[in-house]
């Protein structure tokens, strides 16, 4: 028996599963999300949206309500922390290419909440939490989907298709033999959150820096409530000692040079490693996967989110179309633009960023250094490196729905 049928079932409400819904609610389409967790995580994810991003978001009309929310930051500065600015890149310098010249500093849980609370006002979505999907099995006209929920109890649901956005562990991946091949980058993230008002301390200082050292290379963001602090950790600091309070502090005190006396509020404390993966392919049949659970990067750059609502965004104009009538051919074409972006774009872009901001070998850096300072030096060579990090260039060479 089927518990329920619907056009294009979701697997995972974050917020490229959320888009989706969204952006399909805009066609008339029906939705059904399927949601594991019983209500919406706060804890620290993604926070920079990109100019491209908030460009796209204009059309589901979630724009203005993140502005609102939001904090802009009309630039960003990539430092070394022994000799200060290496460059800034200041955003107004492309606004002849954007209505938002800017990144803006949101909490991905606050753009989440601005989908939900839109979804709610439209009756073709149905969002489900307590569901965990446990496996997918396909025919030539609709794809079935296995789910348990919090009492143990099987359900299972059908649709035309289906979109897979439940994360980097993806149960709706793995049930169909994809791989996820990449590398896991050897040093360890961790991600703290203080009030503490570093543009205080540090000189110049912009919302958003990235900050290269050869033993402890770090980001300082500042998002709307809290700064967020990720420290790059050498795989050489033993695992017990990562997040002792007394090494907190210390961390905490050696980006500003305080003294031992000083202290830190911290408000939340999260480590994790990064990996950089990608999915063999990003369609099977009905099922196609996007986000996290078609790639995952570092986030160094602020890339992972907003490629992941390009790919919602994308997926959205093909299946209205493929649902109108039209050739399914919509959905390789997905496949393969999704999947060139994230080869050609996202990793590129995501792994130099990182290796500049942890590169140890000292004639390396100097190096990187020299190529930096040439770039930001340069108007054109400024402007296309910001073009191509607010992801500007991808949206013009890959298009969406083109």
């Amino acid at each position: 028996m089927v518990d329920y049928d619907c056009d294009v079932l979701i697997a995972g409400a974050g917020p490229v599963g959320l888009t989706l819904a969204a952006a399909l609610s805009e066609f008339g389409i029906s939705t059904l999300i399927l949601e594991p967790t019983l209500e919406l995580s706060t804890a620290w994810r993604a926070s920079t949206f990109q100019p491209s991003t908030l460009e796209l978001l204009e059309s589901l009309g979630c724009t203005p309500k993140m502005l609102e929310l939001g904090l802009v930051a009309p630039t960003y500065q990539i430092r070394d922390r022994q000799v200060g600015v290496l460059a800034e890149f200041d955003l107004s310098e492309i606004a002849d290419r954007t209505r938002y010249p800017f990144r803006l500093q949101l909490e991905q849980y606050k753009y989440s909440q601005i989908l939900i609370d839109r979804l709610q006002s439209s009756s073709s979505n149905t969002l489900l939490r307590g569901l965990s999907v446990t496996d997918v099995s396909q025919n030539a006209k609709a794809v079935e989907v296995s789910a348990v929920d919090a009492e143990g109890d099987r359900h299972t649901y059908q649709a035309r298709y289906v979109a897979a956005a439940d994360g980097a562990s993806s149960t709706v991946r793995k049930a169909l033999g994809i791989e996820f091949t990449g590398m896991t980058y050897a040093e360890r993230f961790l991600i703290l959150s203080t009030p503490f008002n570093y543009q205080k301390h540090l000189p110049d200082l912009s919302l958003v820096n990235y900050i290269w050292d050869p033993v402890e290379p770090l980001m300082l963001l500042r998002i709307p409530d809290v700064w967020r602090v990720m420290f790059t950790i050498p795989q050489t600091v033993d695992e017990a000692s990562l997040n002792t309070p007394a090494a907190i502090q210390q961390r905490m005190r050696n980006v500003v040079g305080a003294d031992d006396k000083t202290t830190f509020e911290v408000a939340s404390v999260q480590s994790y490693r990064v990996h950089q993966r990608i999915a063999e392919r990003f369609r099977d049949g009905r099922v196609m996967l996007i986000g996290d659970a078609a790639h995952i990067n570092s986030p160094v750059g602020g890339l992972g989110l907003n490629s992941g609502i390009h790919d919602a965004l994308d997926l959205a104009v093909r299946l209205d179309r493929v649902l109108s009538g039209g050739s399914e051919s919509e959905l390789d074409r997905f496949a393969q633009v999704r999947r060139a972006v994230a080869l050609n774009v996202v990793r590129q872009l995501s792994h130099r960023n990182t290796r500049q901001m942890t590169e140890h070998v000292a004639t390396k850096r100097q190096q990187n250094r020299f190529e930096l300072e040439t770039i930001a030096r340069d108007p054109e060579l400024a402007r296309q490196w910001m073009l191509d990090s607010a992801m500007i260039t991808a949206v013009d060479k890959y298009g969406i729905g083109e």
